[in-house]
């Protein structure tokens, strides 16, 4: 059995005295498409930047490829919600596709290998013909993709998407749900969405994060079950029938 790409262990993270995840355990396994939902605030983006290495746990321990998240961030791509750009500045599609790989500058300029990894990236994402083309002059949707050929130039074999079609009009998120359909087949993927379509269409398991994180089959997000995620009322209800059927029956009240 191939070992996970991103394990977390009894994984615990505060902002001061806040709790934001506590006592965290899962697994990825390469290949998959993990979906992450949740209400705001139950620790969605905050389970990428334990990811990402941006932050460190108070207790337990993640490891991505094996690693220390800092020690494998060079396989692992980031593409966030939006990007902020000033549309006047000369930048084409291309070279925010180069931004990917900075850290392969030799003597100030992108080698051939970069340039090449670059058009491999944009020809992924079904943009190699927009290369030139200034960023700002990219659709919404267009723009994403780029940011995802971004994340692939780095060479990344994890990709991390968060809400990619938050803002994307919708007559452009089919040929960006394309994308998303073909590189997942050639890398894994963790996405936060709150697009229950992306999630059906996409998603291998789902990841319902409220401070807690509970594993679900795609096919189990019925309207009862949604109800109980994103309703305040009934997510400790939620929270203690998961862990019930997980064999966890500390908050059970069991004869």
């Amino acid at each position: 059995m191939s070992a996970p790409v991103v394990s977390f262990t009894g994984v615990t993270f505060r902002y001061g005295l806040t709790r934001v995840l506590d006592g965290v355990t899962f697994d990825i396994a390469p290949g998959d498409s993990t979906c992450v939902i949740g209400p705001n605030g139950g620790g969605k983006t905050t389970l990428l930047r334990l990811i990402l290495g941006l932050v460190e746990p108070r207790a337990g321990t993640i490891r991505v490829f094996g690693e220390p998240p800092d020690q494998a961030c060079r396989l692992v791509g980031y593409v966030p919600q939006a990007i902020r750009y000033d549309p006047l500045f000369p930048v084409n599609a291309r070279d925010i596709v180069l931004m990917g790989r900075l850290d392969r500058l030799r003597f100030g300029f992108f080698t051939r290998e970069c340039r090449e990894a670059a058009m491999e990236a944009l020809a992924e994402v079904g943009l190699a013909d927009r290369a030139t083309t200034p960023f700002s002059d990219l659709s919404g949707g267009q723009r994403q993709r780029v940011l995802i050929a971004r994340a692939l130039a780095t060479g990344a074999k994890l990709l991390l998407l968060d809400e990619p079609t938050a803002n994307i009009d919708l007559t452009v998120e089919a040929q960006f749900l394309d994308s998303l359909d073909r590189l997942r087949e050639k890398i894994t993927i963790v996405l936060v969405t709150h697009d229950i379509d992306l999630i059906s269409r996409l998603g291998d398991t789902v990841l319902c994060v409220n401070h807690k994180v509970h594993r679900h089959a795609v096919g189990d997000l019925k309207g009862d079950l949604l109800r109980e995620i994103y309703s305040g009322e009934l997510r400790l209800e939620h929270d203690r029938k998961t862990r019930h059927q997980h064999g966890d029956h500390s908050s059970c009240a069991h004869d």
